[in-house]
């Protein structure tokens, strides 16, 4: 079936397993049972078991058998039909990383600002990956794809932390960070997958396999100096009685900011566009100079046990300086 045009043609096509596709062209319709790009809506006026479509004002009609036609129909009226993302395996996988990510944070303390981060970024995945199967144009898709990688690498940074926070061993950490890494996989292949053939990406793109072979590291932005040195203040931050307990407003601050650091240098590592890469960074970098002030403030405070900071400065220093190299 097609509606008509003013430039060209709409020929709805079926392939097993009866998915709709549509495609356009302004020259010729396509081969029958050519590979077309995204589904679509019999119109209501369509009946009969047949194929109709139009061009330039003339219509054609291709007939179909009656079971092909039941079966086409049945597709259509099915709400479900239209929910492309439920066939995806990347999608079934991080559904049950993102109900996971609930159970495993419950435990954790509302306080710690990961929490909360955890959880909204591994529903991110979940939520980009179905709307990336809403889309239509490659471009778009990828687009919804990039979130979700960058998603993806927040959790795994968000594992770190809770590592070093104490709420995870080193061993669950890393195969917990497995399971995102398998999906982050998935969702670069994916991207080049739904991409067209003729569009070129950035000469860089991440890629998950590029941490160094026997050192322990599994995503890339843990080789990076600057997400080292993040964590690196974070373990400072909470070696002190009030970061381990976060009961003050200041100290509760001073980790959102840090852990605001850590996830946007890892998501930014992550993206493909050097302009996001910089968006990411940037963000990193106010973040850095926010935990620095409130821990300033917080030393001002805190009377009467004065809290030595030096050490925590000269870290946060450290990074601010790194990511203004990038």
């Amino acid at each position: 079936m097609v509606t008509e045009k003013p430039m060209g043609i709409c020929l709805f096509t079926a392939e097993p397993p009866w998915a709709m596709r549509v495609a356009e062209t302004r020259r010729k319709p396509p081969a029958w049972g050519a590979s077309l790009h995204w589904p679509v809506i019999i119109p209501a006026w369509a009946k009969g078991p047949g194929l109709e479509f139009g061009h330039f004002g003339v219509r054609f009609c291709l007939p179909l058998s009656k079971a092909l036609s039941e079966a086409l129909s049945r597709q259509v009226s099915s709400p479900r039909s239209m929910l492309t993302h439920h066939t995806l395996k990347v999608y079934q996988k991080a559904l049950a990383l993102g109900a996971s990510a609930e159970v495993r944070s419950a435990s954790w303390g509302r306080r710690h600002a990961i929490v909360e981060q955890f959880r909204r970024a591994s529903e991110s995945v979940v939520l980009n990956i179905a709307e990336g199967a809403r889309l239509h144009s490659g471009p778009e898709k990828a687009k919804a794809l990039d979130y979700a990688i960058g998603s993806s690498l927040e959790c795994a940074a968000c594992l770190d932390i809770a590592c070093l926070k104490g709420r995870l061993t080193q061993e669950q950490s890393q195969t917990e960070k497995r399971h995102f890494l398998e999906v982050t996989r998935m969702l670069i292949g994916l991207r080049k997958a739904w991409l067209p053939k003729p569009m070129s990406e950035d000469p860089n793109p991440y890629q998950a396999d590029l941490a160094t072979p026997g050192s322990g590291t599994l995503f890339h932005h843990e080789s990076l100096d600057v997400y080292q040195a993040g964590l690196e203040f974070i373990r400072w931050f909470v070696g002190l009685p009030c970061g381990k307990e976060l009961s003050d407003r200041l100290c509760r601050e001073v980790d959102q900011s840090a852990t605001s650091l850590v996830l946007n240098v890892a998501e930014g590592n992550g993206r493909y566009s050097a302009l996001d890469q910089r968006r990411f960074l940037d963000i990193a970098a106010a973040s850095t100079v926010k935990a620095a002030a409130y821990l300033e403030i917080y030393q001002h405070k805190a009377l009467p046990d004065r809290v030595e900071t030096a050490q925590g400065l000269e870290l946060l220093s450290r990074v601010l300086a790194m990511l203004s190299r990038f």
